[in-house]
């Protein structure tokens, strides 16, 4: 498999996006405050198609404070893939987002950000298999009993798309975590009789910044019921409890993030999430930890995702703990900024 999508990908640099339906967005977001729409320009100027705001936190919006540049967004000439959160903080004392208790509330809710933004995607929630980012209160650092987490996610989900259709907008889940995603890959190897492949996969995929080899210690188990239950929980991290979800929801797009620097691997995770839920894929997180950011994975990755036929494809652009962004503190393209520059202009 590798090899058939390691040749795939070398045909992808003389295929210019913007000679096709442009898939790739940015998430940039202004510091300190700054304006979103200078931003959605920087983004732009890059010849993205995407554009990805702060995330809209429903029960708390108002258009007055929270959406002073929507209309102007658009007039750059970006789609905006607009990220709701319920109940939750990105920032200290960060918390997960909840489930709504009131869906005809929470439709309302999404109903005036929908107005405001006029987005092209809605994105429900942000890695919800992730207790610390989506719980139903009880469940926060465990992932051995998030099924009752899944069912609540999957009645939001339902909720945000209707409202989302009834605008004639597309509708995604929040993105399954890079983790998550790798693992579940993983684990479909094994369970398709695949334990070389998924050998193979893993050592590319599942390291960490502690251990780089991690993943290959996974090339242990050769079949699914080798793995011990407590294992296979913390790697899927509820992924396997969301398929379902994902299956018999309304949304138009399956969607996870990406943060492994293997190109192939990620063009493997993007075909495998197709294949167990049926539905197209596209991510809007796609970036690099700051202790895995080799500029050279930039294009590679790129690549992949057009190669793969992400709906979407959206580079997380800021820096923060655990990503980092192309520019740096003055605007300027980072070496990496450049290999994505470089790649959506087309030249090698």
């Amino acid at each position: 498999m590798r090899v058939w999508l390691a040749a795939l990908l070398l045909l992808v640099p003389f295929c210019r996006p913007a000679w096709a339906d442009n898939p790739f967005g940015l998430m940039v977001w202004p510091d300190n405050g700054g304006d979103v729409d200078i931003a959605a320009a920087r983004a732009a100027a890059l010849g993205v198609a995407w554009f990805r705001p702060p995330a809209a936190f429903v029960e708390r919006w108002q258009v007055e404070t929270d959406c002073p540049s929507c209309k102007s967004v658009g007039r750059v000439g970006l789609a905006v893939a607009i990220t709701l959160r319920h109940g939750g903080r990105d920032w200290a004392p960060r918390r997960p987002s909840t489930p709504p208790t009131d869906p005809t509330q929470y439709a309302r809710e999404v109903g005036f950000i929908v107005d405001a933004w006029r987005p092209a995607l809605l994105v429900v929630e942000n890695e919800e298999n992730e207790p610390l980012s989506y719980s139903d209160g009880r469940v926060l650092d465990s992932w051995d009993s998030g099924g009752d987490t899944a069912q609540a996610y999957g009645r939001e989900l339902r909720a945000a798309c209707s409202v989302a259709h009834a605008h004639a907008i597309r509708c995604a889940n929040g993105g399954l975590s890079s983790e998550a995603a790798a693992a579940l890959t993983w684990v479909t190897l094994l369970d398709q009789g695949h334990p070389d492949i998924a050998c193979d996969f893993a050592k590319h995929a599942l390291y960490t910044e502690a251990d780089p080899n991690a993943g290959a210690a996974l090339c242990a188990y050769t079949t699914v019921a080798q793995i011990p239950p407590d294992k296979r929980a913390r790697l899927l991290r509820n992924a396997d409890k969301l398929l379902p979800i994902y299956r018999d929801a309304p949304i138009d797009l399956v969607n996870f993030h990406w943060y492994g620097h293997d190109a192939t691997a990620l063009a493997e995770t993007a075909s495998t999430l197709a294949a167990l839920t049926g539905k197209p894929v596209m991510s809007n997180e796609i970036g690099q930890h700051p202790w895995d950011a080799d500029p050279q994975s930039v294009r590679p990755l790129l690549r992949a995702a057009f190669a793969a036929g992400l709906k979407v494809a959206i580079w997380f652009s800021v820096d923060t703990g655990v990503a980092t962004s192309l520019f740096d503190a003055d605007g300027r393209l980072r070496p990496a900024g450049m290999e994505f520059a470089h790649q959506m202009s087309g030249r090698k």
